[in-house]
């Protein structure tokens, strides 16, 4: 653990870190007993943990838990993590420059817009601000994470609200059975009107189709549906094919952004129950190339 702090009252400049097992032979709080062993205000200790930066795992479970409550009871043998990251809390606190927004509600899933640089899930330093944790306050329950999109990246997110659809809709994501189109701003003028990547990823094979949509101040706005579902594959096959994504810092060249990554998840099309659902952005999401 490393911190450095002048003040009770003040954040450290860097990163506390504790991971430690409760050996007292008494239970007692977490807050007690974080505050026992940080140089951290309770108030502040308290504010990380509704933030989402403490975890516990009890008795002899394997499974660690995010705990916000500070009067949460821990007993011999338990063990609590605790992470503070003090630029992350301070933005944690801080309003979402523009909040996510539910596209679709079903009783067993919904669909929602996620802007672009809020995190789809949390760290083990914090929740806040991330798009799982607005839905879990929005919906006053428990969600379930179907999958992700880069921070970067904005676009439509699915999640299940109970187990057993989350199981079913987490199948169908590992598979092919969900048609996901994507919108991308590229570097230059493209002169194929549609056309099919294939540059294999990893050695393994990758498939990506494209279709040009327009051009406009020299660079080219695609639709892009994936054939497979390699880890950054529009990405890298855009990089690959000469017309990286405008804002993308991992791939690609001359191809910066000053408003950031232009890329879209723009729609998701998949069976449900034997009905096709079609979820995707309106279209008054502007997405310019600037």
């Amino acid at each position: 653990m490393s911190n450095e702090i002048s003040s009770e009252n003040k954040l450290p400049h860097k990163k506390v870190i504790l991971k430690e097992n409760y050996r007292a032979k008494e239970e007692t709080t977490v807050v007690a007993f974080l505050k026992d062993k940080l140089p951290l205000s309770a108030s502040v200790i308290k504010e990380a943990m509704i933030q989402g930066s403490c975890w516990l795992k009890k008795g002899n479970s394997k499974k660690l838990d995010r705990v916000r409550r500070a009067k949460t009871v821990i007993r011999p043998g338990d063990r609590v993590e605790f992470f503070l990251d003090p630029k992350l809390f301070e933005r944690q606190k801080e309003a979402f420059p523009q909040s996510p927004e539910c596209l679709k509600k079903e009783r067993d899933w919904s669909a929602w817009y996620k802007p672009a640089g809020l995190l789809t899930q949390g760290t083990k330093y914090g929740d806040s601000w991330s798009l799982l944790r607005f839905i879990e306050k929005d919906c006053k329950g428990e969600v379930f994470l179907i999958h992700r999109l880069d921070r970067e990246t904005d676009g439509v997110v699915v999640v299940a609200h109970n187990k057993k659809a989350a199981k079913l809709l987490s199948t169908k994501w590992r598979g092919t059975l969900v048609q996901k189109v994507y919108l991308a701003w590229v570097l230059g003028e493209v002169v194929e009107e549609e056309g099919r990547l294939d540059y294999p990823l990893e050695g393994k094979k990758a498939l990506t189709f494209f279709k040009k949509l327009k051009t406009e101040e020299g660079n080219s706005l695609l639709e892009l549906r994936l054939g497979t579902g390699r880890t950054h594959q529009i990405r890298k096959h855009l990089d690959l094919y000469g017309h990286p994504v405008l804002g993308d810092s991992a791939y690609g060249k001359g191809n910066k952004n000053k408003t950031g990554l232009k890329l879209r998840a723009e729609r998701l099309e998949f069976d449900w129950h034997g009905e096709m659902k079609v979820v995707e952005v309106p279209r008054v999401y502007i997405f310019s190339g600037e």
